[in-house]
């Protein structure tokens, strides 16, 4: 249990100091226990990191619940991530005694990876994921690495990470967390971008989750009812960004349709009277 709960506040970029703090539980009696020591932490502290997380009394994912992460595009995070789900995958599988059952298939033990399009950030043509296994929902808002800034010199930042713009196209890229595909119809790739299409007010919702606002599983479900749309502007932004491309009138109110559903979310955000 120790180390999924590490891996977990490593995923989501929290220390062992910030989980004690939100706890209430000392520093050295937290990092005790996840090195190792299950003793550091009795029934009631452990209970109370349990809750927070939103774990079982084993230490695992619940079903039909909702989790709303924030992760970081970055190596170690999406390790930790990757093991958090390949344990949740092993825990929840059945051995196979049936030596006559045909072989399963590579997607059958892995969670299904649904993008939910817009936001139009630089490098993330999906900044949201809904990631479902065995009724375990995760949706996981990402977040790209913010520069660092050399200590002691201002205005000067390390070559090697200065550029976020310098990522590749499409991030994070789904190979490198091997205990996710895309669900059947869904992509991501230079050339294709498809997913679920939010509107500005799902949108809204989705950014007060985290804060304000508690989404409710049964409003995210019903949000993924929404047939698959393609995002057929990607190629042409891909485009864009080596050589600059003529708009039209035709281009911009086709941009518009796509983006919003109603003509009146349209004039509102245009502050048309």
């Amino acid at each position: 249990m120790n180390e999924f709960i590490l891996d977990l506040i490593t995923a989501r970029g929290w220390s062992i100091r910030h989980l004690g703090e939100l706890t209430g539980i000392s520093y050295s009696g937290i990092r005790d226990y996840l090195k190792g020591l299950p003793q550091r932490l009795s029934k009631d502290r452990l209970s109370r990191v349990l809750d927070l997380l939103e774990l079982d009394m084993e230490g695992g994912l619940k079903s039909n619940t909702l989790y709303t992460w924030r992760i970081e595009i970055q190596e170690k995070r999406l390790a930790a991530l990757n093991r958090v789900l390949q344990v949740t995958i092993e825990r929840h599988s059945k051995p196979d005694t049936d030596t006559n059952a045909s072989p399963k298939t590579n997607t059958q033990n892995k969670f299904e990876a649904i993008p939910l399009l817009g936001g139009d950030t630089d490098g993330l043509p999906a900044p949201y994921w809904m990631l479902l296994w065995k009724e375990i929902y995760i949706l996981i808002q990402w977040r790209l690495p913010a520069a660092s800034q050399v200590k002691k010199i201002p205005n000067f930042h390390d070559q090697n990470d200065k550029n976020s713009h310098n990522l590749p196209i499409v991030h994070p890229d789904i190979k490198t967390i091997s205990s996710i595909f895309w669900a059947p119809g869904m992509e991501i790739s230079t050339e294709k971008v498809i997913g679920i299409q939010l509107t500005t007010a799902q949108l809204s919702q989705l950014k007060k989750c985290d804060t304000t606002e508690t989404l409710k599983l049964e409003t995210l479900k019903a949000w993924l009812q929404t047939k698959p749309s393609e995002d057929y502007f990607w190629a042409a932004a891909q485009t864009m960004q080596q050589e600059p491309v003529s708009w039209t009138w035709e281009m911009v109110l086709q941009r518009l349709k796509h983006r919003y559903i109603r003509p009146e979310e349209a004039a509102k955000i245009l502050k048309l009277k």
